[in-house]
C-alpha cells in the first residue's frame, strides 16, 4: 500500500519535535505505516529543513515558503503551503490513497485525491461551522468558516473522526453517520514508561497547551493563587507559546505569582515536555475548545492525575473523570479545590494513578496505527 499523508506541520526528525497533536497523531501513525507500507508526507517548509527528507521509514517532502509554527493569521503562507501540498502531491505516481491531517490540508487533499483518482480521506479534530467568528475574530474566522463548509462539502471516501464528540458535531452538519469512522488520539505508551524522574521535590502542577484565549491558561494561574494560601510553595510550570503569553506573564505578576509560575514556552523534545509532566504532581488543562485533548492522555502515560475541564471531549477521552478530576469550565475557584484534593489526599491520589494506568492502554499508538491501517486495507479492499 502506498500512503500520501498530508499534515501542515511535521517533526523535522526522529526526534520526533512534536508542536501539537495533529502532528503527533500523523508522526506516530506514519511511522508505524511506514513498517509494512510505502509512506509520503507532504507538510510545510521551515527554514533550515531540507526539502526532501527521510526518516523512520518515511519520505518527508516540505513544500511552499518559509511557514513557522503558528495557530492564527499567516493567511498567505498557509495558503501558499496548501496550493503548494496541491501541486506536489498531484504529480505523484502509484499512490493509493490520500488522508488529509489538518484543517488547511483538507482541500488540496480533495483535489490530490481526484486528480489521482484515488481514495480521499481527511482526518478530523474539530468542527466549528457557525463558530469561527466567535473562536478566532472576523477575519480568521471569515476565511475559516468558508474552508470548512467547502471542505465538508466534498464528497470524501471516509472521514476519520478523532472522538464520538466531533462526530456528533459533524452529522448536525449533513455528514452521514455512516461515513464516519472514530478513532481516537493516542500516545507511544512504551516511551513513556522509559523515560525515569522523580516528583518535584515542592508540590508541582503542570501545563501544557498552546497560549490561546480558548486554552484558558489563565484560569490555571488563578486557581494556582487560591492554592498558595494552603500550599504557600506550590509551582506551577506551563508549557507553550502563543498569542496569550505576555497577558499570562502579566497576571502572574499581578496575582504575586513571580516565584511560583514558571513559563518554559516552547519546548523543542518531546522526552523534555515528559519529563516536566511526569515530574509534576498535577497535570491542569482548563481548555474550552477541544476536539479530542491529546494532553490529557499524554498526562495519564506519566501517572501524573489531572484536574481539566469538564467539556464534552474531555469527559469522553477520560470516562468521565478515570484518573483525576473534572472541574467545571470557567471556574477557577473550582480546579483550584481540585487541586488541592489531589494534593493532600494521599490514598485518593494513589487510586487516581491506577485508574490512569489502565484508562491509557486504550490510547496506545501501537492500537490506533493497527485500527487505522485496517481502514485504509478496507477502503482498498486488501
Amino acid at each position: 500500500m502506498n500512503v500520501l499523508l498530508i499534515t501542515e506541520y511535521f517533526p523535522s526528525s526522529s526526534k520526533g519535535e512534536i508542536t501539537g497533536g495533529v502532528e503527533a497523531r500523523c508522526y506516530y501513525i506514519a511511522k508505524e505505516l511506514a513498517k509494512n507500507h510505502s509512506v509520503t508526507i507532504i507538510t510545510s517548509y521551515k527554514n533550515s529543513e531540507k526539502r526532501k527528507d527521510s526518516f523512520d521509514g518515511i519520505k518527508i517532502l516540505r513544500v511552499g515558503m518559509n511557514h513557522n509554527y503558528s495557530h492564527s493569521g499567516s493567511f498567505f503562507s498557509r495558503l501558499n503551503f496548501a496550493y503548494n501540498a496541491y501541486k506536489i502531491g498531484s504529480k505523484l505516481k502509484n499512490i493509493d490513497l490520500v488522508d488529509g491531517y489538518s484543517f488547511i490540508t483538507y482541500l488540496p487533499t480533495y483535489y490530490i485525491g481526484k486528480k489521482l483518482e484515488i481514495s480521499k480521506i481527511i482526518t478530523y479534530h474539530e468542527t466549528w461551522l457557525g463558530e469561527w467568528i466567535k473562536n478566532k475574530g472576523l477575519v480568521t474566522g471569515i476565511f475559516g468558516g468558508l474552508w470548512e463548509w467547502f471542505s465538508l462539502k466534498k464528497d470524501w471516501t471516509k472521514i476519520i473522526s478523532v472522538s464520538e464528540f466531533t462526530k456528533k458535531r459533524l452529522e448536525k452538519n449533513g455528514i452521514e453517520k455512516e461515513n464516519i469512522i472514530v478513532i481516537p488520539n493516542g500516545v507511544e505508551v512504551s516511551k513513556y514508561q522509559k523515560i525515569k524522574i522523580k516528583k518535584e521535590s515542592l508540590p508541582t502542577i503542570s501545563c501544557v497547551n498552546r497560549l490561546t484565549p480558548a486554552k484558558r491558561t489563565s484560569d490555571v494561574i488563578k486557581a494556582v493563587a487560591i492554592v498558595k494560601k494552603e500550599v504557600p510553595n506550590i509551582q506551577c510550570k506551563i508549557v507553550g507559546q502563543g498569542e496569550e503569553l505576555a497577558n499570562l506573564k502579566q497576571l502572574s505578576s499581578d496575582l504575586g505569582l513571580k516565584d511560583n509560575v514558571k513559563f518554559l514556552g516552547f519546548v523543542k523534545k518531546q522526552e523534555d515536555v515528559i519529563k516536566t509532566v511526569k515530574s509534576s504532581h498535577v497535570y491542569c488543562n482548563a481548555s474550552v475548545l477541544e476536539g479530542f485533548g491529546i494532553t490529557v492522555v499524554e498526562a495519564m502515560a506519566c501517572k501524573t492525575p489531572y484536574v481539566i475541564s469538564d467539556i464534552e471531549p474531555f469527559k469522553e477521552v477520560t470516562q468521565n473523570g478515570k484518573g483525576g478530576f473534572l472541574f467545571k469550565q470557567n471556574n477557577h475557584e473550582d480546579l483550584a479545590k481540585k487541586i488541592l484534593s489531589l494534593l493532600k489526599n494521599k490514598k485518593e491520589y494513589e487510586n487516581k494513578i491506577k485508574e490512569e494506568k489502565e484508562l491509557v492502554k486504550n490510547y496506545d499508538w501501537k492500537n490506533i496505527s493497527k485500527q487505522t491501517i485496517k481502514e485504509y486495507n478496507a477502503l482498498l479492499k486488501i
